[in-house]
């Protein structure tokens, strides 16, 4: 157990550390009748065609309701802490961290090929199906994957993935993941459909087909010249994507795909894509638009940027306009089912307090502009927001923000004083504590080395009418400099 006492080097360290089995017998629960045929009426190879019959399916399950996160946390010992899609809507990735919260196991679900690992051992057992180990294992990742479809002699196989990970595991990880398949066998075997509103927010993109999109296109790539049936090349298909190339009559072909991506909130709505908020990248010799069909944002642990699901066209520049507001046109209306009212929330899953919640007298995060507290000399040269902190049931605050830059980690907090050192008392500091003044009000400055990266370190508090406010920074130099440029403003404008 951390002490009260230590929490100088524990915040300090936190700051430093701050990654071939039988079919299914009983087919999950089909997708609902869709609109047109899956493939957007491209034409498919037979083999294409059952995999676009396949996707369409896996487009209305709810991945991240396949978790378990009760369940997580049992098999690894860790408190549950982020759940949110990865990369792509239908992949999942749920965290949980360790009680110091540095420490950390990811496990990820998603619907991908099977591809047996290397040297892998028995499959995994999970109620009859087997689940073969997949990818390539380590000491620090295991995967298994839950066969989904009947493939036909020569089709690809396709299965539901569970992957685990952990940086510098306490448990093996391939144990890990069998607890943990076990676990949510009955999610694997008839996964929750999306229309039965699990999580929230819902994510509307995924009522689209990425090849129906593709064919909206291609009178686009042809230039309104009608194609025979030889002119017109499916290439790359997934639940997600959808790749075209079209030969004209010259010779000369386009290629152009379609693919439903998480992108980053702030490099979407620089410009209007189709109707929609989007933006224009380079793409070596070719380009890329990407546009958000639907208003959502998937906002995870604090210091994260938000993310939302974009549809992403890659083709030749002189049509990536065309292309893309015509792939717009084709977008699915939004489902009418909308999440439960206990419908899991997608993004952290432990939201740090809020100064309003523990009844402090200030917000860590703005008392003086955020930032603008800090001297410019260790501020960021890109302006970003304060990180609000975790509270940890070992920490003696009550609510926080992290301020770390380049060399600098720094935390400014709120709390109540303890009996062993959270305190503005020199004397309940003890050795090497002095009083000092911040605005006229008594205080206390105590310097140590950080045991994480031999940088000196500085504790400094200011009394309050109610509570302290105190600093704890690690920074090459002075770093009570710093801690008093913080605490004489906050000491001079909270009560």
């Amino acid at each position: 157990m951390i002490t009260r006492g230590a929490w100088v080097v524990v915040v300090a360290l936190v700051a430093l550390v701050a990654a071939c089995a039988s079919p299914i017998a009983g087919a999950p629960q089909p997708a609902p009748p869709p609109s047109a045929q899956p493939g957007g009426g491209l034409p498919l190879t037979p083999a294409q065609q059952r995999l676009a019959d396949l996707f369409a399916q896996v487009r209305s399950w709810d991945v991240c309701a396949m978790h378990d996160v009760d369940a997580a946390a049992r098999v690894t010992g860790y408190a549950p802490d982020e759940l949110l899609p990865y990369r792509e809507p239908g992949t999942c990735r749920l965290v949980v961290r360790d009680p110091s919260g540095v420490s950390e196991w990811e496990l990820q679900l998603d619907v991908f090929p099977v591809i047996p690992a290397e040297g892998a051992g028995e499959p995994l057992d999970v109620g009859g199906v087997r689940m073969p180990q997949v990818r390539d294992d380590s000491e620090s990742r295991c995967a298994y994957s839950y066969p989904i479809g009947d493939p036909q002699e020569g089709d690809e196989p396709w299965g539901i993935e569970l992957s685990v990970y952990h940086l510098a595991p306490d448990k093996a990880p391939c144990e890990v993941a069998r607890e943990y398949a076990t676990a949510i066998a009955p999610q694997l075997a008839d996964p929750p459909l999306r229309a039965a509103g699990g999580t929230a927010p819902a994510l509307d993109i995924t009522a689209s087909d990425p090849c129906a999109l593709a064919a909206a296109m291609v009178p686009v790539m042809s230039d309104g010249t009608p194609l025979g049936p030889d002119a017109l090349d499916v290439g790359d298909i997934g639940p997600y994507r959808c790749a075209v190339t079209a030969s004209a009559g010259d010779g000369t072909r386009t290629r152009a795909s379609v693919e439903f991506v998480l992108a980053d909130a702030d490099e979407v709505g620089s410009t209007v894509v189709g109707g929609f908020p989007g933006a224009r990248n380079p793409l070596g010799i070719d380009c890329q638009a990407l546009f958000a069909p639907q208003d959502v944002q998937l906002v995870g642990n604090p210091g994260t940027s938000p993310s939302v699901p974009v549809v992403e066209i890659d083709a030749g520049c002189d049509r990536i306009d065309a292309l893309a507001a015509a792939a717009a046109g084709a977008v699915a209306p939004a489902a009418a089912a909308r999440p439960r009212e206990d419908a899991l929330v997608l993004g952290d899953l432990d939201p740090p307090p809020t100064a309003e919640g523990v009844g402090a007298p200030f917000d860590p995060c703005t008392v003086v502009g955020g930032w603008d507290a800090y001297p410019p000399e260790v501020q960021p040269a890109t302006p970003r927001p304060a990180v609000p902190m975790p509270v940890r049931p070992e920490d003696p605050f009550q609510v926080g923000c992290r301020f770390n830059a380049g060399e600098m980690f720094s935390s400014l907090v709120w709390g109540t004083p303890t009996d062993d050192g959270f305190s503005a008392d020199p004397a309940a500091r003890g050795a090497g504590a002095v009083a000092v003044e911040f605005a006229g009000r008594p205080g206390v400055e105590q310097t140590s080395t950080n045991a994480g990266n031999g940088q000196p370190t500085c504790y400094s508090a200011v009394q309050l009418t109610h509570g302290i406010a105190a600093v704890v920074t690690t920074v090459p130099g002075d770093p009570c400099r710093v801690n008093r440029a913080v605490l004489e403003q906050v000491a001079g404008k909270v009560p």
